[in-house]
């Protein structure tokens, strides 16, 4: 049986209110605004989903982690990060007002008519709570691209847009490409001192102008450089998914001497999140998009043991994709979460 609930207060509604703007801004605050609004309509859980024709992506939920909601705030055009989500049983899905894509879904199959109309009022404010929180979400992850987070990098940064016009440049990139003689930045453009070299990198950024939503290209390149340095290793990542760091941008390159710890990607990831040697291993494969059967392979270990390892990576660093992690890289430079 359904039990009654008397009509809220004008406080209660202010200090839901209260807390969804406070959510707004920190993304991490929704969790126990949800669990207020859940609270709020009789349910014990409430999830804020995004409607895709009949696909179901979770945003934030009134029990989930808070530094994932802050992960997944801001990332509107990414659905490689997004957590899609199986309706379970016994819960029920409403529109909020305001916004035909945002869902609210609670763990009881029926509200009492009082209780719709409660949420009737309250879904608008909702609505623009998480739009502010998105929106401002998205402006820091492009704000943290910025030079003074780059330069803090010792792994050299080169952002590059379809043309091959150098949008940003760190100092690392530029020592890096100093100490060589394949490519170097000439009136604001990457080139290659070799005819096939230019021709690969036009064709692979032109590839990448073109992908839609997920599309990604990467290109491994070996450097060599005289003696006593040894060879630097470019490794460049195209994708449309760029663009949340730089309007322009489709490829991000990064340069690093592969002997030097403090340079290599793989290993500075690693340190800031403390992973294993083994979960190292298969973090620098992912770099290299390398997909799971490629990674067991190349570690000749079982497929199982992969999933368990990247089930693990996901936990700790809170993306197993490629773009994703390049942008963790870049964007955690200064802090930024």
């Amino acid at each position: 049986m359904t039990r009654e609930i008397a009509p809220p207060a004008i406080e209660s509604y202010l200090e839901l209110a209260s807390e969804l703007f406070d959510a707004a801004f920190e993304p991490a605050l929704w969790p126990p605004a949800l669990g207020r609004l859940a609270a709020e309509l009789g349910c014990e859980r409430a999830l804020l989903l995004r409607a895709d024709g009949v696909r179901r992506v979770v945003l934030a939920t009134s029990d989930l982690d808070p530094g994932a909601v802050r992960r997944l705030a801001g990332r509107r055009a990414d659905p490689e990060a997004e957590r899609l989500l199986v309706l379970p049983a016994r819960h029920r899905e409403y529109a909020l007002g305001g916004d035909p894509t945002l869902r609210l879904l609670v763990d009881r199959s029926e509200l009492l008519p009082a209780i719709e109309e409660r949420l009737r009022r309250i879904g608008p404010l909702v609505v623009k709570a998480w739009r502010l929180t998105d929106t401002l979400a998205a402006s820091r992850r492009h704000q943290a691209w910025s030079g003074q987070v780059l330069e803090r990098l010792s792994t050299g940064v080169l952002v590059l847009d379809a043309a091959g016009r150098v949008l940003q440049a760190n100092g690392a990139a530029r020592r890096l490409l100093g100490s060589q003689s394949e490519l170097a930045i000439e009136r604001g453009q990457l080139r290659a001192a070799a005819i096939g070299l230019q021709r690969s990198l036009a064709e692979l950024l032109a590839r990448a102008a073109r992908f839609e939503g997920r599309g990604v290209a990467t290109e491994s390149l070996l450097l060599p450089r005289e003696a006593p340095w040894g060879p630097l290793e470019m490794l460049i990542v195209a994708s449309p998914r760029f663009t949340d760091g730089d309007p322009a941008a489709v490829a991000v390159a990064l340069l690093f001497d592969p002997r030097r710890e403090e340079e290599n990607p793989a290993v500075v990831l690693a340190r800031r999140h403390h992973l294993s040697f083994e979960e190292s291993q298969v973090l620098a494969l992912l770099l290299r998009g390398r997909d799971i059967a490629e990674i067991a392979a190349a570690l000749d270990v079982p497929h199982d043991a992969i999933a368990a390892c990247l089930r693990n990576l996901y936990e700790q660093v809170g993306t197993t994709r490629q773009v994703e992690l390049v942008k963790l890289l870049l964007a955690r430079a200064n802090g930024v979460d």
